[in-house]
């Protein structure tokens, strides 16, 4: 991929606000070429390690509800947590190579890789505690999304051009390239092939307003991890009257984030929200990490209001999610103190 979106950034506190780029030509095409790969859910891929990108239609949207359901049937009989942060912290030792999950992409303007990784980590766990068998092990965020921009790490990306790299190159495992998000690993060359095994299937979710927030909350209880650039602001959190952490929406930014996790508090719809600026916000007693809120409906219609301007957000699934073995019993996760319902 060429190189581009090299632009002057802006810091606050420390952290990045503008890495995600408006949807350009560029941006725009990219988008259309991959929808134009895009496959109904029952088309199975011939090549090994490719993973799909999925249309849209009533047939995702049947298989979704299945998914919903089965998540529901867990929550609804309080079975499990399928939280991403708290299955990771009831993993042993010997089913993850790290304890990480979320973190600040400090100076950079990598949000785009970082909501991509995140959300991949999130949808990751998730299917671990329905009962996939699989070793959970974390990506560095900079290298897929540097590739993309032609091995720059100045400016941003785009969301259309940063769900071509997760689809098509896959993402670099922080065992093989380490941890250090903040430059690009000397060896990252040495792992092209293994990228590829941890190569993104993705489903666009290319709505507006309303219908979009809709789409947002019914994915993330199906158990995906969205990643979505917007140009709203998040500044600060607060407690709503279900004592329930929310986000307050002040200014504005361009940037990426991702949606994760679902929950349900008094009949009210929940849908995780994940910055990658690390622990800018109060912590709650309820397990989150310290730089994730929870959106209501009304909320989530207000933050992607400006969504569609970045391009389509996208959302990620993993090769578990269709190598699943349904005989395995979800793992045993407990909810955090002192939880909500």
């Amino acid at each position: 991929m060429p190189m581009r979106h090299e632009y002057d950034l802006t810091i606050e506190d420390g952290c990045v606000t503008n890495g995600c780029a408006l949807a350009d030509d560029v941006s725009l095409e990219v988008f259309d070429e991959m929808q134009n790969f895009a496959v109904s859910l029952s088309t199975l891929w011939t090549t090994p390690g490719d993973m799909p990108v999925v249309k849209f239609d009533d047939e995702f949207k049947k298989w979704r509800q299945t998914q919903i359901d089965a998540c529901n049937e867990i929550r609804d009989n309080r079975l499990s947590c399928l939280l991403p942060w708290e299955i990771l912290k009831a993993l042993p030792a010997e089913r993850k190579a790290s304890n990480s999950l979320y973190f600040s992409q400090g100076g950079l303007g990598s949000c785009m890789g970082h909501a991509d990784s995140f959300a991949y980590h999130s949808a990751l766990l998730h299917d671990i505690g329905r009962g996939a068998s699989h070793i959970y092990d974390p990506f560095n965020p900079v290298v897929t999304w540097a590739i993309t921009k032609g091995g720059s790490l100045r400016g941003g990306q785009s969301v259309s051009e940063m769900s071509k790299g997760a689809n098509q190159l896959g993402h670099y495992t922080q065992q093989l390239v380490g941890a250090d998000n903040q430059r690009m690993p000397s060896n990252y060359k040495n792992y092209t092939e293994a990228a590829k095994k941890h190569q993104s299937g993705l489903v666009f979710l290319n709505f507006r307003g309303k219908e979009l927030a809709d789409e947002i909350i019914q994915t993330c209880a199906a158990g995906f991890g969205i990643a979505i650039g917007n140009g709203t602001a998040v500044n600060g959190s607060t407690q709503d009257s279900n004592g329930v952490k929310i986000p307050t929406l002040r200014g504005s930014w361009a940037h990426a984030t991702s949606f994760i996790g679902y929950r349900i508090v008094k009949r009210v719809e929940y849908v995780g929200w994940v910055n990658s600026h690390g622990g800018r916000y109060p912590s709650s007693d309820e397990g989150e990490p310290a730089d994730m809120c929870w959106m209501p409906r009304s909320i989530v219609e207000s933050f992607v209001a400006t969504a569609s301007g970045y391009g389509p957000p996208y959302a990620v699934f993993h090769k578990g999610e269709y190598g699943r073995d349904t005989s395995l019993m979800p793992m045993r996760v407990p909810y955090p103190a002192n939880w909500r319902w």
